[in-house]
């Protein structure tokens, strides 16, 4: 079982966006804990603190959220919302969850060995970008790693084809198609490039 990792959060009263632009000149990001059943807490977290876990963690650990020990949430973060252009943080969701019970949970593929397709004049069409699966909150990584590096055309992978860490189960079809591999269509790129670089020319002829 992982390591206990503890976050303070502090309440948060105003739930504005005004409000939540000061927090975050202040050094917190606003947030909230959803809780099954019940209402969601509305609260506050260090910039740094949050960063910094992250960062350790993942995105996917279950951490302890604690409201300066008056009480306790055992929580996964499920989304966080970033500025368009400098992708900075402005506001975090956590789910609460229990160690002991199953949860289902949308995880992110990351794709390793691009750089050795692309020498092969080969790409990957990637059909899905996440995987539903089944676990223990504990037990959940923060990525599903496929790797591509000795893949070649017209080869595949399915769900069939993924180790999953243990404790973890798809909830997805055996036979469903995470990626394909095909020819490269760079000799269609080169084409549009010249088709696009003869269009303002006639553009300018048909202006005089």
């Amino acid at each position: 079982m992982n390591e206990k990792v503890t976050i303070a959060i502090e309440k948060r009263e105003k739930v504005n966006g005004i409000a939540g632009k000061k927090l975050r000149t202040m050094g917190y990001i606003p947030g909230a804990i959803n809780r099954k059943g019940l209402e969601s807490v509305s609260v506050k977290i260090k910039k740094d603190e949050l960063i910094k876990n992250i960062f350790k963690y993942g995105k996917n650990y279950l951490f302890t959220l604690d409201l300066g020990g008056q009480e306790s949430y055992s929580a996964m973060i499920i989304e966080i919302q970033h500025s368009p252009i400098k992708r900075e943080i402005l506001n975090v969701v956590f789910q609460q969850v229990s160690a002991t019970e199953q949860i289902k949970f949308n995880l992110n593929i990351k794709i390793v060995g691009k750089e050795a397709i692309e020498l092969k004049n080969l790409l990957f069409v990637q059909q899905m970008d996440k995987v539903l699966v089944t676990g223990l909150p504990q037990d959940i990584p923060d990525f599903l790693e496929i790797d591509v590096t000795d893949l070649n055309l017209n080869d595949k992978i399915c769900i069939s084809d993924v180790k999953f860490p243990k404790g973890i189960e798809s909830e997805i079809e055996a036979d469903k198609i995470i990626l394909v591999i095909t020819e490269s269509r760079l000799d269609d790129m080169i084409t549009e490039e010249v088709l696009d670089d003869k269009i303002p020319e006639t553009v300018q002829e048909e202006n005089l």
